[in-house]
């Protein structure tokens, strides 16, 4: 009889996402030997894809922020108002005004590397408005230019859009990292499936095995060897109940 056991995984101590996630690994590498594992193993690979498929629908529903329905609009308001500023400036440019014109480009210059910004990452954008608009308001002559072309309510009206878009954006963060932290009600029914398989499998390498058995075993394994560096690391292993 062979000693076949699998690698030490505390699932418990992973991440709901990490837990989905490896149980449908496993899941996914199971389907192609389902012919060769017998009734038992197929039988909890069953309740396994059961369990994992209602989780995963748990994890879906409670990350979905309301929030995040919020942010779109939010977002398209700074794009509005940086557009906004955006024209002016392109038609006080154009300007037979040669002050208005000297202002306009003098802002247009500055603007330049900030100009699309409205295409970048959400945060990432939030992050290159700060900066510049830190620029302009600490530049003197930026806020002279913009005074000349009556502009200043404008950038002050981008500020508090960028501000009030950073704010919400956090507050959805810190309300998924909350829903993350607190876990999901489903995961010990499919932590404890993901165990009972592991174990069934286990037991299959040592007492009836077969090549596709072995294999699926060792890929199994790969997976928790590959978890356990994401830190699913402690003492469980898959034949201990994990309560």
């Amino acid at each position: 009889m062979s000693n076949q056991s699998f690698s030490p995984l505390h699932v418990n101590g992973m991440t709901i996402n990490n837990v989905y996630s490896l149980i449908k690994s496993s899941i996914d590498i199971s389907i192609p030997a389902k012919t060769e594992l017998g009734e038992m193993l197929n039988a909890v690979l069953t309740r396994l894809t059961t369990d994992n498929e209602n989780f995963g629908l748990q994890i879906n529903k409670n990350q979905k922020s309301a929030l995040t329905d919020e942010l779109i609009p939010a977002d398209k308001e700074r794009d509005d108002q940086q557009a906004e500023v955006n024209r002016t400036i392109t038609f006080y440019s154009k300007s037979s005004d040669t002050g208005k014109k000297a202002a306009a480009q003098t802002l247009k210059l500055f603007l330049a590397p900030y100009w699309n910004a409205a295409t970048l990452p959400l945060n990432t954008q939030t992050g290159v408005l700060s900066e510049m608009l830190t620029k302009f308001n600490d530049n003197p002559s930026l806020l002279a230019a913009a005074q000349s072309l009556g502009m200043l309510e404008q950038f002050s009206s981008l500020e508090v859009k960028n501000t009030a878009f950073d704010t919400l954006y956090k507050s959805r963060n810190e309300e998924l990292a909350g829903r993350q932290t607190s876990g999901s009600s489903l995961k010990p029914a499919a932590v404890a499936s993901y165990i009972q398989y592991c174990t069934a499998l286990e037991q299959a390498a040592n007492f009836t095995p077969n090549a596709a058995i072995i294999t699926l075993f060792n890929n199994m394994d790969m997976l928790r060897k590959k978890y356990h560096a994401l830190g699913g690391s402690g003492k469980d292993t898959p034949v201990e109940d994990e309560k």
